[in-house]
């Protein structure tokens, strides 16, 4: 009896032995604070993931629209707005034609034909060679008809032959090209004195 408590108590003070080389701080199956390894898991904390950088998105460019011409399309155009050459584009505006205006008869002498009498007012004159000389009606039934002209003239007056008389607004327009003494007449009223002459100076 006495050796069964013998072996009792030699192996309560083995086991008390064992369990103080556990506990001089050596024992590797325990990891002090100082040397924390963290688990294959760990479980963020607020701290972690305040610390932690954010990735910041970069912004994508904005793409600049861009309107390419077609070959027959008159108005297309770029953004930047360049106008075109072409004048049939919508906002070409139409340049307005001038309106002709009527230009004016150039007359180096104008003779009244009957103005208030039976006279051709006036009654003789003179003009270089290219210009013009025109006669205008102020009343009824009168002609002028060529007396005497110089040789290569085709002065002829009037139309027609002495019967025929012009009425009042009628006008005879003649340039003269061949310079000489030229000398005319109203037939209906030519015994009346109503005659008339003019140069022509080179």
């Amino acid at each position: 009896m006495d050796r069964r408590r013998l072996l009792r108590l030699s192996g309560t003070a083995l086991a008390a032995a064992v369990a103080g080389c556990g506990g001089d701080g050596t024992d590797t199956d325990q990891p002090d604070d100082g040397d924390a390894t963290p688990t294959a898991n760990p479980t963020p904390t607020d701290e972690s993931a305040t610390d932690a950088p954010t990735a910041t998105p970069t912004p994508e460019p904005t793409p600049t629209a861009t309107s390419t011409p077609t070959d027959g399309d008159d108005t297309a155009a770029t953004v930047t707005g360049t106008p075109t050459d072409r004048a049939d584009t919508a906002t070409g505006t139409p340049t307005a034609t001038p309106t002709p205006t009527a230009t004016p008869r150039q007359a180096a002498q104008v003779v009244a034909v009957a103005d208030g009498e039976l006279a051709f007012a006036p009654e003789s004159f003179e003009i270089a060679t290219g210009e013009t000389v025109v006669w205008v009606w102020a009343s009824n039934g009168h002609n002028v008809r060529p007396e005497t002209t110089p040789g290569g003239s085709d002065f002829s007056g009037t139309a027609g032959d002495d019967g025929d008389v012009y009425d009042e607004g009628h006008e005879l327009s003649v340039t003269f090209e061949t310079p000489g003494e030229y000398e005319y007449y109203c037939s209906p009223h030519r015994t009346a004195g109503m005659t008339g002459s003019f140069t022509v100076t080179e």
